[in-house]
């Protein structure tokens, strides 16, 4: 969505300038893995693991084509954390990159691009709204790859799920299990597939019923009528 604001002291073909180039400006996210801090907050490391650097998965926001002429603030909706980015942050590709912490949980950022003109400096030109998926530490379990399909073995979602605990995890994997075990037990039941068939087939099977119908009609009604001449001639030779 893009919103255009006019300064008061800004000229409108100025902010037309600086709209045009605001609207080529790109918010996307690149994936990294990260050494992981013992100390951070948002990932569980396990005492005895401490001495060995392990990796996490964790996301870059990445930002193309920002000018001179515009900055970036950037807001993690949840901390209210906000970054602001200039042309002069770009690495050598051009790209601005944003280091926004582990995938331990879906994050919400809402960019927004504004005017970097004295004249109407801050102004807000476009605004993103960026969701980077959370990496599922349950999708390593000897279950889920058991269980590839079940909604909470998803590798990445933006479905937060980092505050589910091993034994609602447990919970809902087993309800799972027995509601696909039910559903392969319907579907390898005779009315099933005999369904199945005809859903599949019906066109096969409804238009020569069709057929067969329209015919032994036509045949029934011109078999009455010669009955009905017959008698018709029966009684005019009686006269």
């Amino acid at each position: 969505m893009t919103i255009g604001v006019k300064a008061s002291t800004c000229s409108d073909k100025r902010v037309l300038e600086l709209s045009s180039l605001a609207n080529n400006v790109n918010v996307s996210y690149q994936q990294y893995d990260k050494v992981v801090d013992e100390y951070d907050s948002e990932i569980f490391v396990d005492e005895d693991d401490t001495s060995v650097k392990s990796t996490f998965p964790a996301y870059y926001l990445t930002i193309y084509n920002l000018p001179k002429d515009l900055n970036v603030s950037v807001i993690r909706n949840d901390t209210k954390k906000n970054v602001v980015v200039y042309d002069d942050n770009k690495e050598e590709d051009g790209v601005i990159y944003i280091d926004t912490g582990y995938a331990a949980k879906v994050k919400l950022f809402t960019i927004k691009v504004r005017s970097n003109d004295s004249n109407c400096k801050n102004e807000i030109l476009k605004t993103m709204a960026v969701t980077t998926p959370m990496y599922n530490k349950f999708s390593q379990y000897n279950s889920c790859q058991e269980n590839p399909d079940f909604k909470l073995c998803q590798q990445f979602t933006t479905t937060d799920y980092s505050d589910v605990t091993n034994s609602q995890f447990i919970e809902k994997l087993n309800e799972y299990k027995v509601q696909k075990e039910e559903e392969e037990k319907r579907k390898n039941s005779l009315f099933y597939n005999i369904g199945k068939f005809i859903s599949k087939y019906r066109w096969y099977i409804i238009i020569p019923i069709v057929i067969i119908g329209v015919a032994l009609i036509v045949i029934y009604i011109i078999r009455r009528k010669k009955s009905r001449l017959v008698w018709w001639r029966i009684d005019w030779l009686i006269a």
